[in-house]
């Protein structure tokens, strides 16, 4: 019997960018998306021969309109998918390095929100558990067995 180790992958990213003066983040309405509707940080897909850093620093000023840099790895979150079998790949990243114009894009509305106000009830799905990965060192992963399932934490 032959094992592949192969499989299709789908590499996503998403950016907390945190204004330190203000205690804010930078948060984004989409409009476009197959999930709950609310709060969530910039992000997008990771392009053919892109890098992972390049990836974040262009859709974050897609959707933004500011130019970011110093960003630090927070951790990642996995989705699983059986028919047909791929998996999702985010790769989640911080940054208090921001300067630009801030704009709208047509993804969705973008303005600074307090961090200390972002609630289950006013995030998008599974936000409230992303939020932990980018804010406490010891939460490292997430994952789900479903495609934009439920996401199980992961700990250091």
């Amino acid at each position: 019997m032959t094992y592949s180790r192969s499989e299709h992958i789908e590499l996503v990213n998403m950016c907390m960018i945190y204004n330190e003066e203000t205690k804010e983040v930078l948060v984004e309405d989409k409009t476009d998306v197959a999930w709950k509707f609310g709060h969530t940080f910039p992000g997008g897909h990771v392009e053919k021969n892109e890098s992972l850093a390049d990836a974040m620093v262009r859709e974050v000023f897609e959707e933004t309109g500011l130019k970011i840099s110093h960003l630090e790895s927070c951790g990642t979150v996995e989705w699983f998918n059986d028919d047909p079998s791929y998996r999702r790949i985010g790769f989640l990243y911080r940054t208090t390095h921001f300067s630009g114009q801030l704009t709208q894009s047509n993804e969705g509305k973008i303005y600074w929100f307090p961090l200390k106000e972002l609630t289950e009830a006013n995030t998008a799905e599974s936000f409230m558990q992303f939020l932990k990965i980018f804010t406490d060192p010891h939460t490292v992963d997430a994952t789900s067995p479903v495609m934009n399932g439920s996401l199980t934490i992961i700990r250091k």
